[in-house]
C-alpha cells in the first residue's frame, strides 16, 4: 500500500476538513478520503493541534484498512451487490428468498441511508418501530392469501399453502425481530470485510431480548390417540406421518426420497436429497442442509409394510395411466419406476411439500385434537421421545442429521436437564437398593457367627 498522507482545512467555528491521499486507483486516479471533525478549543493554533491529531488517527485508520472507501453506496445497493457477488452461490434458494423477505422492511426504514452514515442510533430505532402494534407478522402475507392451498392429488400441487405466520397482538416476537438484527450484522460485516463500511453499527447495538420457547408435543396419551385416528386414513398420509414421527426426518428430506433410497431387505433409508418449493422457481430437489444430513436410518418392520403396500399401489397408478410420455402414457413421473419419487401426485409429479401440512391441519381439526402447528413437530416428538428413553445424544444427533452434538444438545436442553435429574433419582435408587442389601449380608453374616 502506498503511504498515506494528508492535510486540514478550517471549515467553520470548530469544524476541521480532513482530507488524505493514499495511492491510486486502476484508472490513474489519485484516491482521497475526507472527514470533518469537530474540535474544542476557541484557539485557532490549538484547533488546528487537535485537528492534526484527528489526521494522525484518521490517516492510521486508512492504512489499516478500517476505514471505507465506498461508504457513499446505500444500503439498498449494497444489499444488491451483496447478493450478487456473495450470497447467490454460496447460501440455499430458500435462506436467498428468506433474506430478501427480512430485507423488504429493511430497504423502507434503511435502504436509502448510505453505509458511512448508519449508526447505531438509526437500527434501535428500526427494532423498536418492529416492535410497535400494528407491524404484520408475515411480510409475504398478501402474496399467500391470492394463492389457494392444495388439498388433494386432483389440484394443482405447484401452489403454495395458505399458511401464514399467526399474528400475536398483531406485533412481532422478539425473537423475529433478532433475525432482523442478525442478518443486519452479517451483512455489515461484509460490508467492513469488503472496505464499505469503517465500522459494523450492529456490533454497538445489543440485539433484543429473545424468549425461549419450549417445543410443543404430544404426550404419550394424545400420541397414542393421534396414531389410532391414523389407522382410518389414507395409506399415503398414514405412511407420512409416521415417516416424520418414527424418524426424525425433516418435511424436504421425506419428499425427497425415490424409491432407490429405500432398501426394503435391509430395512433401511437413505437420505440424501430434499425437496423445496419457492415461488417464481416452483418445486426442485436440492443437497440436503448440510453433509452430515446425508445418512441412512434404520425404519421399523411395520413401516416397511407400508412402503411395500404403497409402492404397490403407485405402480398400479403407473400401469394405468399407460406409463411415462415416451411410451404413450400419461404418468408424469420417471422413465424408471426406481426413480420415481416416492410421494407424488395423482399422475407421479413431484407432490408439494406443503401438502403434508394440509392434510395435518385438517385431520387435527377433523378429529378435535390439540394444535400442533407444522409437521416439523413430529421431528421434535421423535427427539424427544428418544432422549427421554435414555437414547445417548450422539445417537439422537446422527438419527436428526445434526451436523454435531452441539446442535442436539442446544435444541433440546431442557429435555437432556430433565433426563439428567432422572439419573439422579436412579443413582439415589440403586445407592439405596446397594446398601439395604449390604445391611442384608450384613445381618445374616453375625446370624451366622453368633451360632
Amino acid at each position: 500500500m502506498a503511504t498515506s498522507y494528508g492535510s486540514v482545512q478550517k471549515t467553520g467555528k470548530h469544524s476541521w476538513k480532513l482530507t488524505v491521499s493514499s495511492g491510486f486507483d486502476g484508472s490513474g486516479k489519485r484516491i482521497r478520503h475526507t472527514k470533518t471533525v469537530h474540535v474544542t478549543s476557541d484557539n485557532e493554533e490549538q484547533q488546528e493541534k487537535e485537528a492534526r491529531k484527528q489526521l494522525a488517527l484518521f490517516i492510521a485508520d486508512i492504512e489499516k484498512g478500517q476505514t471505507a472507501t465506498s461508504g457513499k453506496m446505500t444500503l439498498e445497493q449494497f444489499f444488491e451487490y451483496w447478493q450478487e457477488n456473495y450470497a447467490i452461490g454460496r447460501h440455499a434458494p430458500k435462506t436467498i428468498s428468506f433474506n430478501k423477505g427480512l430485507f423488504k422492511r429493511i430497504k423502507e426504514a434503511l435502504g436509502h441511508k448510505r453505509l458511512d452514515k448508519i449508526e447505531p442510533k438509526h437500527l434501535l430505532s428500526f427494532y423498536k418501530n418492529l416492535a410497535e402494534p400494528g407491524v404484520k407478522q408475515d411480510p409475504n402475507a398478501k402474496r399467500r392469501k391470492k394463492e389457494k392451498t392444495p388439498n388433494s392429488d386432483t389440484e394443482n400441487q405447484n401452489k403454495v399453502s395458505n399458511t401464514e405466520t399467526p399474528i400475536i397482538n398483531n406485533t412481532l416476537s422478539p425473537n423475529t425481530i433478532k433475525k432482523y438484527h442478525v442478518f443486519l450484522h452479517s451483512l455489515f460485516e461484509k460490508a467492513v470485510q469488503w472496505n464499505f463500511m469503517a465500522y459494523n453499527p450492529a456490533e454497538r447495538v445489543e440485539p433484543p431480548k429473545t424468549e425461549k420457547t419450549v417445543k410443543k408435543i404430544y404426550d404419550e396419551e394424545t400420541t397414542g390417540k393421534f396414531l389410532l385416528l391414523l389407522e382410518k386414513e389414507e395409506l399415503k398420509h398414514k405412511l407420512m406421518a409416521l415417516l416424520l414421527i418414527s424418524t426424525g426426518m425433516r418435511r424436504g428430506e421425506m419428499f425427497g426420497l425415490q424409491w432407490h433410497h429405500v432398501d426394503f431387505d435391509k430395512g433401511t433409508v437413505k437420505i440424501e436429497q430434499a425437496s423445496q418449493y419457492l415461488p417464481g422457481k416452483g418445486i426442485f430437489i436440492k443437497e440436503t442442509k448440510n453433509e452430515s444430513s446425508k445418512r441412512t436410518i434404520t425404519i421399523s418392520t411395520s413401516i416397511i409394510n407400508l412402503l411395500h403396500q404403497y409402492k404397490a399401489e403407485q405402480s398400479a397408478k403407473r400401469l394405468k395411466l399407460g406409463g411415462t410420455p415416451d411410451k404413450g402414457g400419461k404418468w408424469q413421473g420417471a422413465e424408471k419406476p426406481e426413480d420415481d419419487f416416492i410421494f407424488t401426485t395423482w399422475n407421479g409429479e413431484k407432490a408439494h411439500p406443503d401438502s403434508v401440512n394440509t392434510w395435518l391441519k385438517d385431520f387435527i381439526t377433523n378429529n378435535e385434537l390439540p394444535h400442533i402447528t407444522t409437521p416439523h413437530s413430529f421431528r421434535h416428538m421423535a427427539a424427544t421421545y428418544l432422549i427421554t428413553s435414555g437414547t445417548d445424544i450422539r445417537t439422537v444427533a446422527g438419527k436428526l442429521g445434526h451436523a454435531n452434538t452441539t446442535t442436539t444438545t442446544v435444541v433440546y436442553s431442557h429435555l437432556l436437564k430433565s433426563a439428567e435429574k432422572e439419573t439422579t433419582d436412579k443413582m439415589e435408587n440403586f445407592i439405596q437398593q446397594a446398601t439395604e442389601k449390604a445391611k442384608e449380608k450384613e445381618k445374616e453374616k453375625q446370624k451366622k457367627q453368633a451360632k
